[in-house]
């Protein structure tokens, strides 16, 4: 299945975010071409032709690019809550993003200081220590877990050649400041039945991060095989996440 159109340049929106309120999205990955180290069965953008942990630095955009981008859309008269690093695959594998956070945080500080930063990550990088460095200069770091066994994770992230989620969750642990972004998703395969479920509530207990946010498939998906969980079960996830293990959780749905 194909899904919602590839965003066309660096800066997009603003968009009314359930979780940001007005987010003013930054894209580091080319325009209409989705580049990502995961090929999520129910990504929204559809499946990923350009499966790459490391990307070639040519074929994205320049930091300066990107700053000169960012500068001016802060300069336009317009209300925003966030600036979100998001867009079309994933942010993190920019061989320049550390670089690339930093002047970002520099210019957003200088022209709008009550904005602040966030980015929406696959938390596949979170344990490179350049990235994690850069990842603590985000004000709101939304990094996913959709599983808590290797199984589970392959079979929902198609996950880059030699990444493993032991890895992840390693690079999750260390970062101070930690908010976990779940897609729950059922049919044939799911992390909401059973022992996907359990090996993923235990893992977010290990990782105790200050929120959890969890949600379902709401858009076109990557794969007619995938089945949005309804709002009742999302409820009980999270009541269930914070009676076991006293987790701060939110479930979100469309109205």
């Amino acid at each position: 299945m194909s899904g919602i159109p590839l965003q066309p340049g660096i800066i997009y929106g603003p968009i009314f975010s359930r979780r940001l309120g007005r987010s003013l999205g930054v894209n580091v990955l080319p325009a209409n071409r989705k580049v990502c180290s995961f090929d999520c069965i129910y990504c929204q953008y559809g499946a990923t032709h350009e499966l790459d942990l490391e990307p070639t630095r040519s074929a994205l955009p320049k930091p300066g690019e990107v700053f000169n981008a960012v500068e001016k859309a802060l300069k336009k008269p317009r209300s925003m809550d966030y600036l979100t690093f998001s867009g079309n695959g994933e942010a993190t594998i920019h061989p320049d993003f550390p670089e690339i956070v930093r002047g970002v945080r520099e210019i957003k500080d200088r022209l709008r200081p009550d904005v602040k930063l966030a980015i929406l990550s696959n938390s596949s990088k979170a344990s490179d220590p350049e990235v994690a460095a850069a990842l603590r200069l985000i004000d709101m770091p939304m990094m996913k877990l959709d599983a808590g066994d290797e199984l589970t994770f392959q079979a929902i992230n198609h996950a880059a050649p030699k990444l493993r989620l032991a890895e992840i969750l390693e690079g999750l642990k260390r970062l101070p400041t930690l908010v976990i972004q779940s897609v729950l998703i059922d049919g044939p395969i799911n992390n909401i039945h059973g022992d996907s479920y359990e090996s993923w509530a235990t893992a977010l207990a290990g990782l105790k991060p200050e929120m959890i946010h969890i949600y379902s498939t709401e858009r076109p998906t990557a794969t007619s095989e995938v089945a949005c969980v309804p709002p009742a079960k999302l409820s009980a996830v999270a009541e269930d996440l914070r009676h076991r293990f006293g987790l701060n959780v939110r479930a979100y749905w469309r109205e």
